[in-house]
């Protein structure tokens, strides 16, 4: 299998860079999200501090989670693990990291991104149900499939949609 190109090597600079982005509203899958907490970007610490908010469940697993920013929607991801987990693993995309080659692309495509644009970002969640199995009588349900094949239906729906992902979906 050919490796995938990564389109995301420059870096975002400014919320300018998202005017091409698609908005939020405009998302067809939008109903079956809820507002889960807010990322704000901590330049000083090169981190994303994670803001609870009411009813936002930020230890939940297994979800599909969207980031918005300026109501425009920056990327589409899923997580096994918590939104909170996740989040840390976007805040070891730092440059320290990076030039010693030990984050991931990603990783330091978003959290940098993010920096340099220095605006609050909405993150929203949908908790797809988790699939019951039984296998030699036992019974077994886990996070796993569920999200990854929601994040996956989700961004082809996008993309069938707007002819593109979003900015922050880094892969072609």
């Amino acid at each position: 299998m050919a490796k995938r190109k990564n389109k995301n090597i420059q870096l975002l600079k400014s919320i300018a860079d998202l005017k091409e982005e698609i908005s939020y509203s405009s998302f067809s899958h939008k109903k079956h999200f809820s507002h889960l907490c807010n990322l704000i970007p901590n330049k000083e610490k090169e981190k994303l501090d994670l803001k609870e908010i009411e009813g936002g469940d930020i230890k939940k697993k297994g979800l599909v989670y969207i980031f918005a920013l300026n109501k425009k929607i920056f990327k589409i991801g899923h997580t096994i693990t918590s939104i909170k987990k996740r989040v840390g693993s976007y805040n070891c995309g730092t440059r320290k990291y990076r030039e010693r080659g030990t984050n991931s692309t990603t990783n330091y495509f978003i959290l940098q991104s993010l920096l340099n644009i220095n605006r609050k970002v909405n993150v929203y969640a949908f908790f797809p149900v988790h699939p019951k199995y039984e296998i030699f009588g036992e019974k077994f349900q886990d996070s796993y499939p569920a999200a990854k094949t929601a994040e996956k239906k989700i961004i082809k729906h996008f993309e069938d949609i707007h002819k593109k992902k979003p900015i922050g979906c880094t892969t072609t």
